[in-house]
């Protein structure tokens, strides 16, 4: 289902979303889930952005998850809340609903000697 509406979705868009930062940047080690402290560090986590014309994160879906359900949680939520786009555009140059996949692998926690 969600490949569906991806094809859609990136079939209207002519050039896709562009962030205005480093997405990676954006998740710090203070951010780490304190559950998981302690815990062998996850893998990397893999995520589907759509982004609304207005360059706002709309959705966050886990497409390869990191191992640990707190780590890929905490991604969509300071994705969605922190990361800013240059909306997709369509044929004619307006700003419409687009997408993009990151990958993020998580700086150590904060105290930790990884």
């Amino acid at each position: 289902m969600i490949g569906l509406a991806i094809a859609g979705m990136l079939a209207a868009a002519v050039e896709g979303p562009i962030p205005r930062s480093n997405l990676k940047a954006l998740i710090g080690p203070a951010d780490y889930p304190a559950s998981l402290a302690g815990r062998p560090r996850p893998g990397p986590v893999s995520v589907l952005l759509t982004v609304g014309p207005n360059g706002r994160v709309t959705r966050c879906d886990i497409l390869r998850a990191s191992g640990a359900a707190a780590l890929d949680a905490a991604t969509c939520r300071l994705l969605v809340s922190r990361s800013r786009f240059t909306p997709a555009s369509d044929a004619d140059g307006r700003p419409t609903q687009g997408g993009m996949s990151a990958t993020i692998l998580w700086p150590a926690p904060a105290g930790s000697k990884d």
